[in-house]
């Protein structure tokens, strides 16, 4: 792509390796070596019953967790559904809203954009901006479109 954004990404190898550690390193005492903004996300699969433990990262949004993600297993999240996540050393029950809409994924891609300035922005959200200045919402959109971006939002339930 030759536009503002580039989905960058882990290879597959990697995060087969690595998730693993995380999820226990998430969920034991030794959970503050990672920095606050990884979590894991427990969902259940809608019609597998398969049950998901997902490390991601997030993005705290004024007390909203909110998850920028292309992966297939946010499916399961459509209309909304009951999860847990392990944060901070602890389960905690939350609500998780899928959206997925381009126009509206582009405008809080912005927001978590501005909230986590140019260098966060790779790790977090798995994306690099590539011009010397923040995307445009345009911009973002045709990447939304590109890349199957969409973002799921966590609250407490």
């Amino acid at each position: 792509m030759t536009g503002a954004v580039k989905r960058s990404v882990p290879p597959h190898a990697v995060a087969k390796v690595g998730n693993p550690l995380i999820r226990t390193l998430l969920g034991s005492p030794l959970h503050g070596v990672l920095d606050d903004s990884v979590l894991v996300l427990h969902l259940t699969g809608r019609k597998t019953g398969r049950r998901y433990d997902i490390p991601v990262s997030y993005v705290d949004m004024d007390g909203k967790l909110a998850i920028g993600t292309d992966a297939r297993w946010r499916v399961n999240l459509r209309g909304g559904a009951d999860v847990e996540v392990t944060l901070h050393g602890r389960q905690v029950p939350m609500r998780a809203l899928l959206e997925e809409d381009p126009a509206a994924v582009a405008v809080r891609y912005q927001a978590m954009i501005s909230h986590l300035g140019r260098t966060k922005t790779l790790h977090q959200l798995g994306i690099s901006l590539r011009a010397g200045r923040p995307p445009s919402v345009l911009e973002l959109r045709d990447a939304v479109r590109e890349y199957g971006l969409s973002v799921i939002t966590l609250t407490p339930r």
